[in-house]
This record gives C-alpha cells, structure tokens and sequence, in this order.
C-alpha cells in the first residue's frame, strides 16, 4: 500500500477524503472549479517566484512512477547537488507482507494539471505497529537542500523545506514537514535535525522535529488502519472544509439521502460526537428531544440546545419558526449560521471566516482552510447598526410625504425572470412604530459588493433602487474597470446614496460596513459625506439569524433564497468565480464576463430584497 504525503493531508483534512481518494469511484469526481484551479496557479506561481532566487535540479520520471523518481532523486543526491526541486522519497516495507496490495495514488496521478499542490490539512504515528500489508511511504518535500553532516552519502545530507503560500506555520504543513523528514531520514541514513515552512511573510520557519514527530507516527497509523480496513468513515458535511473538496457531491448527496444531522446549521463535529452517545442520530429524534437534556453538555451551553433542537424541527417540518427567546443569538452567527457561502467570494482579503463569502477570501494556499480570519474581526461601531429602531425613528421623522408609506404591494424581479418576489402581506399601511426590526420605507436601497481579494480591490458596488410607492425597482452598478477607478467608482456610489438621503440601505451580513469605513477612509472622504449614511444601513443576515428558524442548510444568502424561490440567472455563479471573472476580465478585455459579473450582483441585491421582505412579513405575522 502506498501512503503520500498528499494523502496524509487528505487525511488530516477529512477522514472519507483519503478514504475516497483510496477506494472511491474516480468517476464521481466534481470537476475543479474556476476558483480552485486560479488557487492551485496561484500557489504555483508563489513557489515559482520562491525559486526565483535559488539554484536547483529537479529529477525527472514519468508522472505517479515514483520508483523512477526516487532513484533519479536518489542519484541527485548522492552526487550532493544543493537544492533539489519536487524530489521523491520512498520508504518500503513499514510492515509485513500478507496478501493482496491497495495502491494509493491520492489526487496526484488523477483529474489535475501539474499547476501546483492540493495542500489539504492537519497530521500524527507510532510506526512500530506492523500493519497487514506491505507498506511504502511516499514524499515529495518541495525542495531538498544540502546540508553539512554525515550521512550515507558522505560528509553532507539533507534537510526538507515546503513553499507555502500561507501566512502562518499551520499544523498540518508542519507535521507533513516531520512526515518528510522520517522518510528522509530512512533514505539518507540519518535523521535530519530540523525542517523548513518557507511562508509569505514569515520567511523560514524551523519545525520542531522533536514534538511533531509523535503526533505525524499517530496520524499515519489511523490513516494506514482505516484504509487496510476498508473501514468508510461515516460522512459528515462541514461546509467550510468541504467546499472546495472533489469529493463534495458525492458526499452531499449520501448526507442529503439519509438527512444526515450534520446538514443542519449548529451541528458541528464536536456536538455530532455528543449527540450520538445520547441516542440522537436522526432528525426526527433531535427534533423531538428535550433541549434542557442537551444544555447540560458544555458543547450546548448558551442557547445553543434550543436553536439545535427548533432547527431540526423547521427542517423535519419544512417550516421557518420565530427564535425562541434565550436562544443564542451570538452563537447563531458563529455556528447556527455558518455562513460559509453568503457566497464564496468576499470579505475583507484573506477572512473567509466572519460571514459573507468562503471560497473568494483565501488564505492562498488553496488548501480551503476556510475557518481561519486572517484579519481581526472588525465589530460595528455603529449604535445604529445595532439598533434599528433608531433607524426607524431617523426616516418617521424625516418622511415629508407621510401618504408615501401607503400601502406595500407585491413588487416584480423584472430583470431576474426566474425569481419569485416576497410580498408584503399586510395589505394595510404599516406604521413605522409597528416596524420594530425592518423598516419598510417608501424607498429602500439593496446593496451588494464584488472584491478581488489579491488586489485589495472592492470593483463593483450594486444597488436596487426599490421604489415601494411608485411600484418601481432600478438596479445601479458602479463598477470599477481597472484599480484605478476604485475611487471614482466609490464617489459615484456614495453620489447615489445622498440622492435618497433618509432611505434604508440593506445588505447582507457585514462586508459592506466594514468596506464602506475602509474606502471612506481610503479616499478621505468628508466624515458628513459618510457617516450619516453609515447610520442607514442594516444587515438583513443579523436579522434572520436573531428571529428565525429556518428549514435551510446555512443561513447564507443563496439557501435561504432559494428556499423562498429566488433562483440566480447563472446557477453556478457565485462570488468565487466572480473573483476568477474578474482577473479574466484584466487579462482579456472580455466585455461579456464584466455583464456576468454585473448580472450576478445584481440577483444578489435582488436575493437580499427578498430575504428581507419575506422576513418582514415573517416578523409582523407573528406580532
């Protein structure tokens, strides 16, 4: 049985991954996407700029026969060549032989291009246990570097580094780096002393050998016993580390036919693991559980039982339900919610994490560590923010034309054909004092942002114009064609802004808050020119996450409007691949990609302007 390095990350990442990539049907494989493969040429090109500097040799072989590469790596090494790029260590028989042989190949030999690694996630071993079959470690350090010191070869050996495009030292790429360093050791005679992170910003990191090694010897045991075994890990849907995985579809779609627990917002791995030691495996027993039962276990503490509980409940029923009051609020926003999706494209660069979209803010190693925020979350300092009946009161007040807040009728997605608006259901005029959560203004805003994260570039801002007396609804993009038309994009947007100076501005989660403070002070903007508009907005996802149950996956904007049956015009498109649209855009000059881009905002303002409307009568029919 061969064991990679790769398939060790596979393993750390997620159990069934290796599994899969082992015994799986590669014909099930989601194709990569646009995203995935700019992460892999991303990571590729770093490594190659890294190399830039350094002098090296690389062995050739035909791709996945790593006994060729090992001995044109082997030959590399004995004549004492300095740097080696990509070379191959083999170490053979860590075990005993006792019948059939698997072969695993990992994501190495299969669907990808040689543009880059898949780096995937954490590491741990004991290699004294003999396992069944004939295993053969297999290791592909990025580079070898010589170092003085005895070893088989002579009065020099070597030392492992791997080029990552992180920004930190994480786990996984340093227990892999003692994965590296134990077949190193077995190839050159000797154990090398240390190994090398060569990161972002970090430079050189020196591994401690001395604690890795145990938990990488752990690791690879359970990972070489669960593969001998033929043991299939029992699936488990973690949105932010299965985004990007190959395997996501396949996998969904089993969770999906046994409606898998793990499909339900809240249920992490961690209270997964209490729930079955209570017996609480189906949806049908969760939803009838008792939620003072599972408060009294640390991983439901704080509300987090009875939003657990009254999720699988909307689920089981198809059907939203207010939040009970003592739920957690905080918690629903960190774990209820899992916004891993609202959609993959946007935050602040680098800080997949906090809310709004997963795949398009990246760490760059494109290993889909998507729960890390590299930037420190911002929270709003605005009062008004928080306390939307100030907002309220801030449009009563400045309202001159107080027959404008007439009757709210039912509006038409005219642009988005395939879209079904939410109607106000209160066929009588709303009182503002009634609209404690959500304003319903005459005129409302709907506002959305596409970003490049690797160019610190906020390119587009959207915004639906909903006119509710006129019955009328006008969609602007303010789009940058270039970085240097950011600003210019930004005076138009904030020009627009004062053109309805009291009406709401409604977005989703908090990147446009913590865009709209970064480019007011990017641009000295006029603290009068912006601070009154800061005051307007609200985020709709705050909301929803702090009064209602609903019978969704994530509580980020696609489920929860394609629960109401909003369909976006491309079905695929998200702010991922917008992000991946965005640098074709700079590359060609393509004008059809720019209106992809425009349309698909454009649906998300529209998605907002429904979630909210639907909230609205949702809040008021239960008042």
């Amino acid at each position: 049985m061969l064991i990679t390095d790769k398939l060790l990350l596979s393993y750390q990442r997620c159990n069934l991954r290796a599994f899969l990539d082992t015994w799986g049907d590669w014909k099930q494989l989601d194709p990569p996407s646009d995203f995935l493969l700019k992460l892999m040429s991303d990571s590729s090109t770093y490594q190659q700029q890294t190399l830039e500097s350094e002098t090296y040799q690389k062995p050739y072989y035909p791709r996945g026969d790593w006994a060729t590469g090992a001995a044109a790596t082997l030959s590399l090494m004995q004549q004492g060549v300095d740097r080696i790029y990509r070379g191959v260590l083999c170490q053979d028989k860590l075990g005993k032989t006792n019948g059939e042989t698997a072969s695993v190949l990992g994501i190495d030999g299969q669907y990808l291009p040689e543009i880059g690694e898949i780096p995937e996630t954490p590491v741990r071993l004991s290699s004294s246990i003999l396992h069944s079959s004939e295993i053969t470690l297999v290791s592909r350090p990025h580079l070898l570097i010589k170092q003085p010191g005895n070893s088989k070869f002579g009065d020099w050996s070597y030392a492992t580094a791997d080029i990552w495009l992180s920004k930190r030292p994480k786990l996984d790429y340093q227990i892999i780096a003692a994965f590296h360093a134990q077949v190193l050791g077995y190839v050159q005679g000797i154990m090398p002393e240390t190994a090398w992170l060569m990161l972002r910003k970090k430079g050189l990191w020196d591994v401690n050998l001395y604690q890795r090694m145990p938990q990488m010897f752990e690791i690879l045991d359970e990972c070489i016993e669960m593969l001998e075994n033929r043991a299939k890990p029992e699936v488990f849907i973690s949105r932010q580390k299965c985004t990007l995985c190959g395997w996501y579809s396949t996998c969904h779609e089993e969770a999906e036919s046994i409606k898998h627990l793990s499909l339900l917002p809240g249920v992490t791995a961690k209270r997964y693991a209490t729930l079955k030691v209570l017996g609480l495996t189906d949806l049908e027993s969760l939803a009838n559980a008792s939620s003072d039962l599972l408060a009294s276990y640390p991983e439901f503490v704080a509300g987090v039982a009875v939003d657990v509980v009254q999720q699988a409940r909307s689920t089981l029923l198809n059907q939203p339900f207010l939040r009970e009051e003592g739920s957690s609020a905080t918690d629903s926003v960190t774990d209820v919610t899992d916004f891993s999706q609202k959609e993959e494209g946007r935050r602040t660069p680098y800080s997949p994490q906090g809310g709004k979209r997963e795949e398009g803010r990246h760490d760059t190693d494109f290993d889909a560590d998507t729960g890390i925020n590299d930037r420190k979350e911002i929270r709003s300092e605005n009062n008004a923010e928080d306390n939307s009946s100030q907002l309220v009161s801030y449009i009563a007040d400045n309202i001159l034309d107080s027959s404008a807040v007439e009757q709210v009728k039912n509006t038409e997605n005219k642009p988005a054909k395939n879209s079904i608006p939410a109607p106000i259901l209160r066929p009588k005029p709303i009182p503002y004092s009634q609209s404690v959560f959500l304003p319903i203004a005459p005129i409302e805003l709907y506002f959305d942002i596409e970003a490049e994260p690797d160019l610190n570039l906020d390119y587009l801002h959207g915004v639906l114009v909903v006119d509710r007396y006129n019955n009328t609804e006008k969609y602007y993009d303010f789009l940058a064609e270039s970085a240097a038309e950011e600003g210019a994009a930004w005076e138009d947007f904030l020009e627009l802004m004062w053109t309805y100076p009291i009406a709401p501005i409604f977005h989703f989660c908090d990147y446009e808050i913590k865009t709209f403070k970064r480019l007011a002070k990017l641009y000295n903007t006029p603290a009068h020119l912006w601070k009154p508009v800061l005051k307007r907005f609200i985020d709709i996802h705050k909301y929803v996450t702090q009064k209602a149950i609903m019978p969704v996956e994530s509580y980020a904007l696609k489920p929860i409007a394609r629960w109401l049956g909003f369909e976006w015009r491309d079905a695929k498109a998200n702010g991922a691949q917008c992000v991946c649209w965005y640098d074709d855009w700079l590359k060609t000059g393509d004008r059809s990609i720019l209106e992809a881009i425009v349309r698909y905002n454009e649906d998300d303002c529209r998605a907002t302007y429904v979630v909210k409307d639907w909230l609205t009568n949702f809040l008021l029919d239960r008042t």
